[in-house]
């Protein structure tokens, strides 16, 4: 029995042995060998940078000239991130803030320009002044700051004496996540200085996910085993993008005072700066033009509001209405508390 069972390991493991011999070399499909054609880049916030722009129309804001400069890599790891960012703020404003004039930051060129014609000769090269100045960098890239693992094993063993099997399974599990933070500010070109409450400061993780699933048959030591791997790792490029793209409509939003939140799906997290300046507005105002604040927001919530600032009984029970339907705490229609519920609130937006 023991020449039997030595036999039947020795024989498995000539099998395992020739059938790696004669594995033939694995070869592609034409649909694999195939380059995928390039297609659209469709970012995370570009419905929303449309949304940012449509607010900006319907509240009558300015339209500003705006520079962006360059956003550079200010964090220690040097070459782990882009040099430069800036593309990913110029690139969602040309394509859908047609509200924002954007002025090309080029300082090579205006140098060279200005040393070889200047203004005098050619006056049509006269350069448009910016008014406001982008500026900014990645202050922080941390990577695999936190890893996480865990792992489940079984191992059955079947039979016993010369015939024993042992059948083995395990899979392992594990996560370790980076952090990229960006800073973000802008500042008046004529005079150098910064807008105040116009700045960002946010960051975003970047997640490495990797499973693992073994598989083992072993026959008296002789066996096989199968293992797969599988990994998951966002980008750091696309992740510096969506991060990017969030500070800028967060930034454009507190530049021009407006619920940008609601730009977004989900919404962002309500900016209180921007509420309570709001609020302090109102509170501020005199009777009439508290009245056409409120008159403002009613027609926002779809209801017909003449904008007299003398806030009808028509008009009273919209308020009333609103009020009951998104559940004010106050009732007080004069009080602050209840602006800032109306203004919370307003559905901006139908979808």
């Amino acid at each position: 029995m023991k020449k039997i069972n030595r036999g039947v390991g020795l024989g498995v493991v000539a099998l395992l042995l020739f059938a790696g011999c004669s594995v033939k070399e694995p070869k592609f499909s034409k649909e694999e060998q195939n380059i995928t054609l390039p297609f659209s880049n469709t970012t995370y916030f570009s419905k929303a940078f449309k949304k940012l722009n449509q607010l900006l129309i319907s509240n009558h804001a300015p339209t500003y000239r705006i520079q962006v400069k360059t956003i550079e890599n200010l964090s220690s790891a040097k070459g782990a991130m882009p040099m430069d960012s800036s593309a990913f703020i110029r690139t969602p404003i040309v394509l859908n803030m047609n509200h924002i004039n954007l002025v090309a930051y080029e300082p090579i060129f205006n140098k060279y320009e200005t040393k070889t014609t200047g203004f005098v000769y050619f006056p049509e090269m006269k350069k448009s002044i910016p008014q406001l100045v982008i500026t900014g960098g990645v202050t922080q890239f941390d990577k695999g700051i936190i890893s996480t693992s865990n792992n489940f094993d079984l191992d059955v063993d079947v039979g016993g004496g010369d015939w024993q099997t042992d059948g083995r399974f395990n899979t392992d599990k594990s996560d370790s996540f980076s952090q990229i933070a960006l800073d973000l500010s802008m500042f008046q070109y004529q005079n150098r200085i910064y807008v105040s409450g116009v700045a960002t400061t946010n960051k975003i993780e970047i997640h490495r996910k990797r499973k693992k699933n073994r598989f083992g048959l072993f026959l008296n030591g002789s066996g096989i085993g199968y293992s797969k791997y599988a990994t998951l790792q966002q980008s750091k490029d696309e992740a510096l993008r969506i991060l990017t793209e969030y500070s800028l409509i967060q930034l454009l939003g507190r530049l021009y005072q407006v619920p940008y939140w609601k730009c977004t799906t989900p919404h962002m997290a309500i900016d209180t700066d921007i509420v309570d300046n709001k609020v302090s507005q109102f509170n501020s105002s005199k009777k009439i033009i508290k009245f056409k604040r409120i008159e403002r927001l009613i027609g926002l919530y779809g209801y017909r509001a003449k904008i007299d600032g003398k806030l009808s009984k028509q008009e009273l029970v919209k308020l009333e209405k609103i009020y009951k339907k998104y559940h004010f705490k106050s009732k007080e229609v004069l009080s602050p508390s209840f602006y800032r519920e109306l203004y919370i609130n307003t559905p901006i937006f139908s979808n």
